[in-house]
């Protein structure tokens, strides 16, 4: 009895140290349904057996309700083992299935990706290559198993691509290299590589898995890049820009090493924007600063002109250009762009702009629209108008009303065929000053070819001086000229007394007759019509005489008008012949018949054809009676011009005075003014026409001079 009481002592402490153990190694429910109930039921069983013993209850002492609820308990729990085994058996064939339906997705997409993908296990052996892989290479899945896919690999990548393979996997880093491959039609392509170690469920390494894509198109693109890049810095550095890029976000500023040298910048050294604005000369900061806000609100290219310091002081003018690069957000991403070197045109420009300002003449710039873009002061001073009131307005503002509405055409004309040139060759040019006033002007024109179109460059001179000038030298010349005929007129007294004693005898001997038949008484009326006839002719011809005389002592001149030479001609030899015949002078004439007249003033024609025959009497007052000749000869050239001449058989032209003859106050005469042939080559020459003077052949001398003969003959 002691002996069965001490055993079930020894099994109570065994059950709870055992229920304890397994309630600490985390088997709670097992512990508190096996050990619970085994010390529970044994505390009753062994209540009920001293009951029993005690006499307190009557019942065979070999049968116990706790034991068999104790079997009861150790059967459930038996059965619940037995029951989450079978679970457990039946969730690991369906982890199975589902790793080999996993699997055989995995093989499905892979071989549904659109790039090359490899399995290696813990080897470093290939396991897996999808059918992407064996497509590009041809072969089969056994060839390319374990080591068999670097056959294709480009001998010379082989050892480069092993070395990277193989630290990678001793080191479990992802790695990434490129290679090439061989396709399937022999020809290598470069492929990138991508691989990373993998890991099972337990986080134990499993080996790596890889993916690669053919990127021979991208590395050809990238070389033609870098080689475009290459030529883009020679031309660059050929064409002095300085290339620029920046990084709004992160502010950096991107420089080439050159540029870094030339602005002072070191290799190593971070730009950014305020940085580089330091190069920027300090009278320009604000201008930079301007320009760098308003090119961060448009995508447009910006340009300016500024200044900038040298790493060596030296200070450039560049010319900027930039655009601004937004990102999806709309927000400045980049801006790039390149700077020019432009001194030279600035101090290009800075010399035009002095040349302009130091000119003489009013100078003035105009677009292809015609708006003034350049003014000198000159120009304000002519015109009256400030420089901020003339630019940017049109040009007709210094053209007078009257021509205004025909500028714009002249204008047009002249940029269609561009050429320098005086402008409004044969017209009278002026221009319009603030105050309204007109003023005479010459205009000379010069295109100037721009980037932005043709600009005109006008140098506008005033010449109301020379006008006035003109006019004064025009006065003493109709001055000396109405001297001349003077002088001319008293040298023909003879001639000119002769001329009209003839008519007034006439008149006289006439109206006598007349008188006398009247006296007789009963007259002959046709007798006496026929004298008063008579007398009215001889009145004619005197006052023709004297009419000639008041023209050619009127001071002025008469306008031009049609004058046919011949006449001229005709009626200076009929003036100057009775001084001839004084002096034994014979005066012959040849004249062509239907001469082409000419546009000129009679009278001026005439004072230059008596002066010539004056002379030409003059020369031969040393010359035998006999041999004293003039000849006046008309002819027409043949090129549009008629050639007038008077020639004498006097003792011609010395030699010394050949070069001056025709100066003013020259003359080889004793009683000579000098004035007379200085006039006749000024009158023939404002007729468009020349004079000249030779020694004859056979002795003597011949003046001849040429005119512009008009298109219709008389």
């Amino acid at each position: 009895m002691l002996v069965a009481q001490l055993s079930l002592v020894l099994l109570v402490v065994f059950v709870a140290d055992a229920a304890i153990t397994a309630w600490r190694r985390g088997d709670r429910r097992q512990a508190a349904v096996v050990g619970g109930s085994i010390l529970f039921f044994v505390v009753l069983g062994t209540a009920q057996g001293v009951a029993i013993g005690w006499g307190l209850i009557s019942m065979p002492i070999t049968v116990s309700l706790f034991y068999q609820c104790l079997v009861a308990a150790m059967a459930y729990e038996l059965s619940y083992d037995v029951l989450h085994a079978a679970a457990l058996a039946r969730r690991l064939q369906a982890s199975e299935a589902g790793l080999r339906e996993s699997e055989e997705r995995f093989r499905i997409v892979a071989d549904a990706a659109p790039v090359l993908i490899w399995v290696a296990g813990v080897d470093k052996l290939c396991t897996f290559f999808n059918k992407p892989w064996l497509e590009f290479t041809g072969r089969s899945l056994e060839q390319e198993m374990g080591n068999g896919w670097a056959e294709g690999v480009h001998p010379d990548d082989f050892q480069r691509c092993l070395d990277v393979y193989v630290g990678a996997f001793d080191a479990r880093e992802a790695f990434v290299m490129q290679y090439r491959l061989r396709r399937h039609d022999g020809e290598y392509r470069w492929i990138s590589d991508s691989g990373v170690p993998r890991y099972d469920a337990k986080k134990n390494f499993a080996g790596y898995i890889g993916s690669c894509v053919d990127v021979t198109e991208f590395i050809s693109k990238e070389q033609a890049l870098r080689e475009s890049k290459e030529r883009i810095d020679l031309a660059a550095k050929a064409a002095g820009l300085t290339v620029w890029t920046w990084d709004i976000a992160r502010d950096e500023v991107w420089l080439s090493e050159k540029d870094r040298t030339l602005f002072g910048f070191s290799q190593s050294e971070k730009l950014n924007a305020e940085r580089v604005r330091g190069v920027v000369h300090p009278g320009d900061h604000q201008l930079v600063r301007q320009l760098v806000e308003n090119s961060l609100t448009t995508d447009k290219e910006l340009e300016a002109e500024y200044r900038v310091v040298l790493a060596d002081g030296t200070i450039r003018w560049v010319a900027r250009r930039g655009r601004v690069e937004f990102n999806g957000e709309g927000k400045p991403a980049f801006e790039r762009g390149v700077l020019m070197d432009v001194t030279e045109r600035k101090q290009a420009d800075e010399k035009f702009r002095l040349a302009v300002e130091a000119s003489p003449s009013g100078i003035v710039l105009v677009d292809g629209e015609g708006r003034i873009v350049l003014v000198n002061t000159q120009t304000e001073k002519m015109f009256g108008y400030s420089r901020a009131e003339m630019i940017g307005r049109p040009v007709e503002i210094l053209v007078p009303e009257r021509f205004r509405s025909l500028h714009p055409g002249h204008r047009a004309k002249f940029l269609a065929a561009p050429e320098a040139r005086a402008m409004g060759a044969g017209r009278e040019l002026f221009g319009l000053r603030k105050d309204s006033t007109e003023f005479p002007v010459e205009i000379g024109l010069s295109p100037i070819k721009t980037p932005d179109g043709i600009l005109v460059l006008s140098s506008i001179v005033d010449i109301t001086a020379r006008k006035q000038a003109e006019l004064e030298t025009l006065q003493h010349r109709e001055e000396l000229a109405h001297l001349s005929r003077v002088a001319a007129m008293g040298e023909l007294t003879a001639s000119i007394a002769h001329e009209l004693n003839q008519p007034l005898s006439g008149i006289t001997i006439n109206a006598s007759t007349g008188q006398r038949l009247i006296d007789h008484g009963d007259p002959d009326l046709g007798e006496l019509r026929e004298v008063l006839g008579d007398i009215v002719a001889d009145g004619r011809r005197a006052g023709e005489v004297i009419r000639g005389i008041q023209t050619m002592l009127k001071r002025g001149s008469s306008t031009r008008q049609s004058v046919n030479l011949n006449d001229v001609v005709t009626n200076v030899v009929r003036m100057v012949n009775p001084n001839a015949i004084l002096q034994s002078c014979e005066l012959e004439t040849l004249l062509e018949p239907n001469l082409p007249s000419i546009e000129a003033n009679p009278v001026q024609l005439q004072q230059v054809l008596l002066n010539l025959i004056i002379n030409a009497l003059h020369a031969m007052q040393d010359t035998p009676a006999v041999n004293r000749k003039v000849v006046i000869a008309t002819e027409s050239n043949g090129d549009g011009t008629i050639r007038t001449s008077v020639r004498d058989y006097g003792t011609g032209i010395p030699e010394e005075a050949r070069e001056r003859m025709f100066e003013q106050f020259f003359t080889t005469k004793a009683t000579g003014l000098g004035v007379g042939l200085a006039i006749a080559r000024s009158i023939v020459k404002s007729h468009g026409g020349s004079i000249r003077a030779e020694n004859a052949d056979d002795g003597g001398a011949r003046f001849y001079f040429t005119l512009p003969a008009t298109a219709s003959r008389s």
